[in-house]
């Protein structure tokens, strides 16, 4: 509860700064520009930005304060405002949530936040050698690092004053200032891993040998030609993307080949295999390394091929989540499309409790032995609590080796009015069938993805019966983005390759092109990671509109019910879309 409290009341102060002239980063520069034995953060000469492309140590660790609001040890910088009555800690005392990921200063309802860039700064104050606004021609002379430092931590300025009570009152120790001091003299000039003044790189971990070796190079092609795209028409801000890609079929797998991505110095990686492994989530997070729209190509039970068929292009299933997608917050640096189990179940409990006859429904929750399965049964739970249901059954099987009858007995021993069942097809349909013969005709609940590219004998198995969970298009706006996506693999060249692959990694080239644009000129992680969270309903193709947050990291949080017409083989809709709240 204290995050959230933290985040209203930061708002807050960002309306109260109204009436400050600059925030205590602005107030640092300003003051340590005027210190004749402080660093100097000034406009750069010729030549001078070349000295930020690689930030000093101390710099570094003065970015890592002022971009995260934490010290390189892991130490939280912690404020407060209002005379104590409010704690600001870590990323919401960062500097850069009020002064932008570049220092280029943020206008938000009618408030105003000025630039701490040097030459911005210098822009917007009218002066060369003083500073952001605060005390010109007051005489009140220079400002020594003692006085800077009570300035920040009590609050007083260089004429004894009292600053705004909105403005935290920061306990920063002197080496952490001083560090910080360092990166300002370089904010908006430095350049993040996979930036130089004329590129940008992006990665893919992808796989490149081995049996998947044509889904990776299916990714490959159409990510190499939507930068290509881009760069044909001059790139983004001048600078040309490129993409870098390593085998994850190597034998340290994802992680690996994402650790040579992150080692070589990209900026993101877009289109990316991964399937949930917490370590290489971990990594991300600690590198703020964002990873956009990433394939499941493992784990989990993706949308192969569309609703309508084999011919459709569908999408590859999202990663296997957290139970919350809000427990993942702003330090998970994975930005996936589709919903992955966890919600997928939460579509199945909110449809089954919707239904009257079901409002106290219990269901039953049948899912393989792994990451993917566990997250599916997570999700349930968590929905049938949230709509306090009763407690749900689970039966975990290991991929392979599920006992039809188990699911038969223990869907009649806990009085089960659903099935919720996350594994292979072949599995699902020996369920199906065990049920019938045991006279049971509760629905069962799966997703779409258990079935892609098994059109013939095995739909039909679970025709009429079925309900699967699909978060894709439907209709005209399938129809319209299959035609669309196949006109652009035809334009550049592409060649046929797995559709569903093919349109995931266009939703993902294309999201991180967007956001790229938003993030602006200076292209860093933390202005890409703003950027992503300001999309809203934004249309990448052959998808539902995309919409992230500070606390969302899944793009669509929703899906509409299908099941499979026995006579035709096709998907008819059951239900309109259904969305969760993250």
């Amino acid at each position: 509860m204290a995050r959230p409290r933290a985040r209203r009341l930061g708002m807050a102060r960002l309306g109260l700064l109204a009436a400050v002239p600059v925030g205590i980063c602005a107030f640092a520069a300003w003051a340590l520009g005027r210190d004749e034995h402080a660093p100097r953060a000034h406009a750069p000469a010729a030549g001078e930005a070349a000295s930020c492309e690689e930030l000093s140590p101390a710099a570094r660790r003065g970015k890592r304060i002022y971009q995260r609001g934490a010290t390189e040890d892991g130490r939280a910088v912690e404020g407060a405002i209002a005379g104590g009555a409010a704690a600001l800690s870590g990323r919401e005392a960062a500097c850069a949530g009020c002064h932008g990921p570049s220092g280029e200063g943020t206008t938000e309802g009618g408030v105003t936040a000025p630039p701490l860039a040097a030459e911005r700064r210098l822009a917007a104050s009218g002066e060369r050698g003083g500073g952001a606004g605060q005390g010109r021609g007051t005489g009140e002379g220079a400002m020594t690092a003692a006085a800077l430092v009570t300035a920040i931590r009590e609050g007083r300025g260089p004429a004894g004053q009292r600053l705004s009570p909105v403005m935290p009152r920061y306990r920063l120790a002197d080496a952490d200032l001083s560090d910080l001091v360092d990166y300002l003299g370089c904010v908006g000039r430095d350049l993040d891993p996979g930036v130089t003044m004329g590129s940008v790189a992006l990665g893919a971990a992808l796989p490149l040998t081995g049996p998947e070796a044509p889904v990776g190079a299916a990714a490959r092609d159409v990510l190499t030609a939507a930068f290509a795209e881009v760069n044909a028409r001059g790139g983004l801000y001048r600078r040309r993307l490129e993409l870098r890609v390593e085998d994850s079929s190597g034998p340290a797998g994802e992680a690996g080949a994402t650790a040579r991505l992150l080692d070589r110095g990209v900026l993101a990686l877009v289109g990316s295999a991964f399937d949930g492994d917490p370590a290489l989530r971990a990594r991300l997070s600690e590198e703020r390394a964002p990873l956009v729209g990433p394939l499941a190509l493992a784990g989990a039970p993706g949308l192969a091929s569309g609703a309508g068929g084999a011919g459709a292009p569908g999408l590859a299933g999202g990663a296997p989540g957290r139970a919350r997608d809000v427990a993942a917050g702003a330090d998970d640096m994975v930005f996936q499309v589709l919903p992955g189990p966890d919600v997928l179940a939460r579509v199945a409990v909110k449809h089954l409790a919707g239904a009257p006859a079901n409002a106290a429904a219990a269901a039953l929750v049948v899912h393989t032995r792994d990451r993917a399965g566990e997250a599916w049964a997570s999700g349930a739970r968590e929905e049938a609590a949230h709509r306090e249901l009763p407690q749900l059954s689970t039966l975990p099987f290991e991929p392979g080796r599920l006992s039809p009858r188990d699911v038969a007995d223990a869907a009649r021993a806990h009085g089960a009015k659903a099935v919720l069942f996350w594994g292979p097809g072949a599995e699902l349909a020996s369920a199906r069938a065990a049920l019938d013969a045991a006279g049971s005709a509760v629905p069962i609940y799966a997703s779409a993805g258990s079935i892609a590219g098994h059109a013939g004998a095995l739909s039909r198995d679970l025709a009429g019966r079925v309900l699967f969970l699909y978060p894709g298009s439907l209709g005209e706006r399938e129809r319209a983005s299959e035609e669309a996506l196949r006109a652009f693999l035809r334009r550049a060249g592409v060649a046929p390759g797995p559709l569903g692959i093919q349109a995931s990694a266009y939703v993902a080239a294309q999201i991180a092109i967007e956001a790229l644009k938003r993030a602006g000129a200076h292209a860093t992680r933390e202005g890409l990671i703003a950027a992503l969270e300001r999309l809203r309903d934004f249309d990448a193709g052959p998808a539902p509109p995309v919409t992230f947050a500070r606390n969302r990291r899944t793009g669509v949080l929703g899906a509409s019910l299908l099941w499979m017409d026995p006579t035709s083989d096709t998907a008819v809709r059951a239900s309109e879309w259904i969305e969760v709240v993250p």
